[in-house]
């Protein structure tokens, strides 16, 4: 067995098993998605936490040019000087836009593990059928796994974010502890 190889069963084996402790396979289900859907936030709050300590100089150095870029221009603007206030609120909001996106690539970078969650959940649960009530539009009478995983990502994400900042916050409040 070759290192791809083993690594792969390796972590098969290991998203699997909360989907067997339970003898119901329903409950087991519903057990093994919300902690895929733990583990898969919390792998990529790791990510962004990673992310965010590589690049907050690069933020900070950026906003501080922007903030300084645009103080320029203004003092040019109040000076009457358009040309030099065009040109450095060019420059201002350059520096903005790189700030911005190297933000949203930031953020981006705790939603990559999804995908991998997803194409797991393909490869384990591809032909699993979830029955619906009445017909839906568009959808049929039966859900597959991605119906369940989105909502349920987002609901385990959500709360998670609730519970840091809640300890966040207590350890502010209680440094001691």
């Amino acid at each position: 067995m070759d290192i791809v190889s083993g690594l792969t069963s390796g972590i098969d084996q290991f998203l699997i098993t909360p989907y067997r402790w339970p003898e119901s396979p329903m409950a087991g289900w519903w057990l093994g998605t919300t902690i895929l859907a733990l583990w898969t936030t919390l792998l990529g709050r790791v990510t962004l936490a990673l992310v965010m300590r590589v690049n907050l100089s690069h933020v900070r150095e950026g906003l501080a040019e922007t903030s300084l870029r645009h103080n320029q221009s203004m003092n040019a603007l109040k000076a009457g000087d358009k040309e030099s206030y065009k040109a450095i609120n060019k420059l201002a909001n350059e520096a903005y836009g790189k700030t911005f996106f190297l933000q949203i690539a930031m953020a981006t970078a705790s939603l990559w593990p999804i995908p991998l969650a997803m194409g797991w959940l393909q490869l384990r649960f591809s032909n699993v059928r979830f029955p619906l009530p009445l017909e839906v539009p568009f959808v049929g009478n039966s859900v597959g796994y991605t119906f369940i995983f989105i909502p349920l990502y987002i609901l385990v994400r959500i709360l998670t974010g609730k519970v840091i900042k809640k300890r966040s916050q207590s350890r502010h409040e209680n440094p001691e502890e």
